[in-house]
């Protein structure tokens, strides 16, 4: 009844200082395998922020060369066969009016309340930092003659137009037309040869040969290698075949016998209010079905290379001419002829309509187009941009 005797309190005293020892060395453990672990957080973190840093740097100056760069191109002139679309794209002033800008705009408010508008203002005197008005630049403007087309519509309704690009650095245009020999030689093909180029889509899929007609991608080959081709009839449809990309194409077109020898035409025969009728072009495969672009191949004056010039014979008030352009369809699925520029890009064959005006002894190109105004036919200066919504001017 006296509890526990002497020797065992200090039994008890020992084992309890054990424990506690124990527990301090665990508690001890754990702290330090704490600050491991925490100090190995702050260096990775210390890390990710030097990474950012680098990043963010590397960036600055990816954005600074591409200025730099964008810089250099702006002072440099394209030419027909040498044109950079995505340079065009990217500029500034495109990106401004193109679709996806616009859509970021808010509606402006609906009502003006003066009273409360004028509650928000602060009565705060501010001084202008220009007190004089700049002088105004005399530049002579550029005129030209406006001239809308006339298309048949038999021949709109096959046409395929090229995509529409804008042109914002000077645009080196080519001279080269399609000589009076082979527009005369065209004239001259005969009813019977006339059948071999005529309902082409319609004959190649009945007998499903369709696909053999290049897509657009493949048309900047067709035109390099055309002289390659080899005379062949498929589907009853006289024209040359063609391998592109491991591909045999086929190109619908006449032979025309000139006094520099036979010469290949590309083409089909359309039928019109008049009669059938040869229009030269390209006839393409696009997933909106298969279709012609109007055009000739014509020789590069400086390379001696082919090139294809979108355009069509047309009435104008200097007589019967070939006029470089093409057709577009407008949002209410009516069709007209807009005078423009073929050029060669990184992406293929694309287009830029707009006039060539001769001012003294040099041709310079000005984007734009002829449109009907109250005061009449007047070709506008601007751009003109394909967007999934349709042609934007």
């Amino acid at each position: 009844g006296e509890g526990p005797n002497a020797e065992v309190l200090k039994q008890r005293e020992i084992e309890e200082l054990e424990e506690k020892k124990k527990k301090r060395k665990r508690a001890a453990g754990l702290s330090s395998m704490k600050k491991i672990f925490e100090n190995k957080e702050k260096i990775a973190e210390v890390q990710e922020l030097e990474e950012e840093k680098l990043r963010q740097e590397k960036q600055s100056k990816k954005a600074k060369l591409e200025e730099i760069k964008h810089e250099r191109h702006d002072v440099k002139s394209f030419t027909y066969n040498s044109f950079d679309a995505n340079h065009m794209r990217s500029k500034s002033s495109i990106i401004m009016c193109s679709g996806e800008w616009r859509d970021q705009l808010h509606p402006l408010i609906e009502s003006w309340d003066w009273e409360t508008f004028e509650k928000e203002i602060t009565d705060e005197n501010f001084v202008p930092k220009i007190n004089k008005l700049p002088t105004p630049v005399k530049i002579t403007p550029y005129h030209c003659e406006a001239e809308i087309y006339k298309v048949d519509h038999s021949i709109n309704e096959i046409s395929i137009a090229l995509e529409n690009v804008p042109c914002v650095n000077p645009l080196k245009p080519i001279k080269t037309r399609p000589t009076e020999t082979v527009l005369s030689a065209i004239k001259e093909i005969t009813k019977e040869r006339l059948i071999e180029t005529s309902d082409v889509a319609e004959k190649l899929m009945e007998n499903n040969k369709i696909d053999m007609l290049p897509k657009l991608e493949n048309l900047p080959d067709v035109v390099k290698n055309i002289k390659k081709g080899k005379r062949e009839k498929i589907a009853k449809i006289s024209g040359l075949t063609l391998d592109i990309n491991k591909a045999k194409r086929f190109i619908p077109g006449q032979v025309l016998n000139t006094p520099q020898g036979p010469v290949f035409i590309p083409g089909q025969t359309v039928e019109t209010p008049s009669g059938p009728v040869f229009v030269p072009g390209l006839s393409v495969n696009t997933p909106a079905g298969p279709g012609l672009i109007p055009g000739h191949i014509v020789t590069n004056e400086n390379t001696n290379e082919p090139f294809f010039l979108a355009g069509q014979l047309l009435q104008t008030t200097n007589g019967e001419e070939f006029v470089c352009g093409q057709t577009i369809k407008n949002k209410d699925d009516s069709h007209r002829f807009v005078e423009g520029q073929t050029v060669l890009s990184e992406e293929g064959l694309k287009f830029i309509p707009g006039k060539i005006l001769t001012t003294g002894p040099e041709e310079v190109f000005v984007p734009g187009q002829t449109i009907m105004t109250p005061e009449g036919v007047q070709f506008v200066p601007g751009q003109t941009v394909t967007e999934e919504s349709g042609v934007t001017f």
